[in-house]
């Protein structure tokens, strides 16, 4: 399905770049025009990726610290207990 038989609706867009500044550059640019379900891959991590594509801080890290912690308190008592 070509993008004017979707009805004018792009669904996505594939780009590569030589350097790590054009990936920045280009996002910044297709965030700047209101596009805000994007994703970029890079061979190594890139910060200031992270800030261009718009990504916000999750609580995920916080749960699964508090999980952790959790089932290791569970671990510990319960062979508190069985002992």
């Amino acid at each position: 399905m070509s993008y004017q038989e979707s009805g004018g609706r792009l669904y996505g867009l594939l780009a590569e770049f030589e350097t790590p500044g054009a990936l920045i550059a280009a996002t910044t640019r297709a965030r700047e025009a209101g596009y805000r379900r994007l994703d970029a891959y890079a061979p190594y991590p890139i910060e200031e990726l992270v800030h261009a594509i718009g990504h916000h801080h999750s609580k995920l890290p916080m749960m699964v610290l508090g999980g952790g912690i959790l089932g290791c308190l569970s671990g510990l008592g319960l062979q508190v207990w069985v002992n």
